[in-house]
């Protein structure tokens, strides 16, 4: 599969659960993440799990939050707003695992930028 929009692929391994709702993978996938400008230039948020693209979302707008984690710390992070992208279906199924390397930590890729 070739992926030719501009999209981010956010992969919700650690928070995916088998037969999630939509609505909850929506939430898992829409944020919380530690994102630079780049984020502006993505039309298309893809929700991956293990690999597979799980659902696909239009990415409407972003807005930042902050969330506190260990020792009092606060970290900024971006959320997206956004609704299915019915006309991306046909990615829901596929294989990501070209766009990635193997070992990487970082939950979060872009591809065509």
């Amino acid at each position: 599969m070739d992926i030719k929009e501009n999209v981010i692929l956010f992969s919700v391994n650690k928070t995916y659960e088998p037969n999630i709702s939509s609505e909850k993978l929506y939430e898992i996938t829409r944020g919380d993440w530690v994102l630079g400008e780049r984020r502006n230039k993505a039309d298309y948020a893809f929700s991956v799990y293990k690999g597979v693209v799980q659902e696909v979302y239009r990415i409407h707008n972003w807005f930042s939050v902050t969330t506190a984690l260990k020792e009092q710390k606060t970290h900024k992070r971006w959320r997206f707003e956004g609704e299915v992208a019915k006309e991306m279906q046909h990615y829901v199924g596929c294989s990501v695992e070209r766009y990635t390397k193997a070992g990487a930590q970082n939950p979060v890729r872009y591809v065509n930028y």
